[in-house]
């Protein structure tokens, strides 16, 4: 019987690795190992359980390239590499199967999807819009205090020169505005777009930190006002933008399969 309690890997070993896209220890354009900055934290809350961990380890190897387009991903070995029964990593196949990042075939297990600039521009898209949503409504709930944070956030980021630093900061100014006057639903769907596609825009994107935080004073501003609208339209720029960025610079370094 496996021990499912004992410590477990920030991400399993695996077999597959996409050299078109790893150019050597230079290499600065990658995607995240690690959650979106928005809003989920990074580390791994304790009370997770086993598939959440699992299928985020996994996601984590497909949007890295570490699992080639096509590739099938073998559940006893994971199951092993990770010291689990083979049941939180079904789970966690199936999780991953309706984000559209792998798929099953009766008999033969589960490969990885291929992934196409449409599929990051169109996640961010969607993305923008419920965040917007959410800042239209901390636009009307947002304290002077609160204000004030966020722009101590963001003169912070603005100002920082590590690259993981920054990104906690554009966590934390994400965080604010999407649980402030936000529905538990609303914030269960934005946690669920922010997992789905963790994409670290400092590795991917040259200059995002100060286009982002250029982006988040337009945000700051529309907040200040009250402005419920201009929020809404700040917002839904800052992220369809960020994902077209993406899409764009994965794309110079060919991380996309040929179609």
């Amino acid at each position: 019987m496996r021990d499912d309690s004992r410590h477990r890997p920030a991400s399993p070993p695996v077999k597959n690795t996409r050299a078109d896209i790893t150019t050597g220890a230079a290499l600065k354009y990658a995607v995240s190992m690690t959650p979106a900055p928005y809003p989920l934290p990074r580390k791994v809350h304790p009370r997770r359980n086993l598939r959440e961990e699992v299928a985020e380890s996994l996601r984590n190897g497909i949007l890295t390239g570490e699992f080639k387009p096509g590739s099938r991903i073998d559940l006893g070995t994971v199951a092993d590499e990770w010291g689990v029964s083979p049941l939180p990593v079904r789970e966690a196949l199936i999780a991953l199967e309706s984000e559209g990042l792998v798929k099953s075939y009766p008999r033969r297990g589960h490969y990885v999807q291929a992934l196409q600039p449409e599929d990051i521009i169109d996640h961010y898209e969607i993305f923008g819009r419920v965040a917007g949503m959410a800042a239209a409504r901390a636009a009307k709930s947002l304290s002077s205090e609160q204000i004030h944070e966020l722009e101590s956030i963001n003169e912070a980021m603005r100002a920082g020169e590590d690259p993981r630093e920054q990104e906690d900061f554009n966590f934390q100014f994400h965080k604010i505005i999407n649980s402030t006057g936000s529905s538990r639903r609303l914030i269960s769907v934005i946690r669920i777009l922010s997992k789905t596609m963790s994409l670290r825009f400092s590795e991917i994107v040259p200059g995002w930190e100060q286009r982002a935080t250029d982006e988040h004073d337009e945000i700051l501003d529309a907040l200040r006002q009250g402005d419920a609208e201009a929020a809404r339209t700040a917002m839904e720029k800052h992220l369809s933008v960020n994902g077209v960025r993406a899409a764009e610079a994965l794309q110079r370094v060919n991380f996309f399969p040929e179609v």
